[in-house]
């Protein structure tokens, strides 16, 4: 039985995931909850669903863990204390979404486009670090989860007045949720204290319509990747229009629909044509793990990674795209 055990975590809007995993790279167990930004969620959920987390990732015989690292979006002191309520840490070390999201297709350096239940573009450069977005679900976060599902919940509401064009937005909704008419849903939405989960949901349904040809479906994907190549765009332009590494599309809202990906590559390339625009091989979870690698083995970054991946024991945790999706 191995000795040395390591704890790697990612923490968004809807979901927290952790998994454990020894010195030798094989994965121990992994645990899934909810979302960690205490400004849209109860502190005191938070505090029970970590508690549970860490009793499934940790099992009784694990008395420590040499590191965990993670990136978790708000305070991460709940789970890791849920963590040292189960077992001794050695180390703690936070990374930041766009390293993560960077590090989970094997570079250092490069061009996040992070597009999750919010979305942000990272720019992470050898003399050099900025972000645009991040602005939260009142100001801003154009392109990801929660701004699909908002913007799919309007076009529902326009196909049904008439002021938009004919969707089957309407029906996959009230089937969804069981309701009997459209206008159900605004109970549901009003005063629900996990409003920003649930509105963020819809993008399934944005999936499924998308899927079936629904012209407003698409239209909604196709103005996600516009506003992510916005945002792309300008913090490479802020750093002075070049940089090193490839453009990143990481997150789960770009695995909805072909068409958000397509717009985003097509106005990149127009201002840089140059660019390399790919997606990770892994989930943002393995970003921490490749970055304590990084740190912690001087010998990783010369052929590491391609062991990493030829070894395939992450593959839980593989970056899925649907099969029509063309890089």
């Amino acid at each position: 039985m191995a000795e040395r055990y390591y704890i790697a975590a990612d923490g968004g809007g809807t979901k927290l995931l952790a998994v454990l995993y020894d010195e030798e790279r094989n994965v121990i167990s992994s645990s899934k909850t909810h979302g960690t930004n205490q400004l849209f969620r109860p502190k005191e959920a938070m505090l029970g669903e970590t508690e549970q987390l860490a009793s499934e990732l940790i099992p009784d015989y694990v008395r420590r863990v040499e590191s965990v690292d993670f990136s978790i979006v708000g305070d991460p002191a709940p789970f890791l204390d849920a963590v040292r309520r189960r077992c001794e840490i050695g180390r703690v070390r936070g990374y930041g979404e766009g390293g993560v999201a960077l590090a989970s297709a094997g570079v250092k350096y490069g061009v996040a486009a992070q597009a999750g239940t919010g979305s942000d573009a990272f720019l992470i450069q050898p003399d050099k670090r900025d972000a645009v977005g991040g602005w939260g679900m009142t100001l801003g976060d154009e392109g990801g989860g929660y701004d699909i599902g908002l913007k799919t919940l309007r076009a529902a509401v326009w196909a049904e007045d008439g002021r938009g064009v004919p969707s089957v937005l309407p029906a996959l909704l009230k089937e969804t949720w069981g309701m009997s008419a459209l206008w159900e849903m605004v109970e549901r939405l009003t005063g629900n204290p996990d409003m920003r989960s649930l509105v963020a949901s819809v993008a399934h349904i944005t999936e499924r319509a998308a899927a079936m040809g629904d012209a407003a479906a698409v239209n909604v994907y196709k103005e996600a990747g516009h506003e992510l190549a916005l945002q792309t765009i300008a913090v490479v332009r802020r750093a002075g229009g070049s940089f090193i590494g490839p453009v990143v599309a990481s997150g789960g809202a770009w695995k909805g629909s072909r068409h958000m990906f397509e717009t985003f590559r097509r106005e990149v390339k127009e201002a840089f044509p140059g660019a390399e625009i790919r997606f990770p091989d892994y989930e943002p979870l393995v970003g921490s793990v490749i970055l304590r690698l990084m740190a912690d083995d001087p010998g990783f970054e010369d052929g590491g990674y391609a062991a990493l991946l030829r070894e395939n024991k992450f593959s839980a945790f593989r970056y899925r795209v649907p099969a029509d999706f063309k890089e």
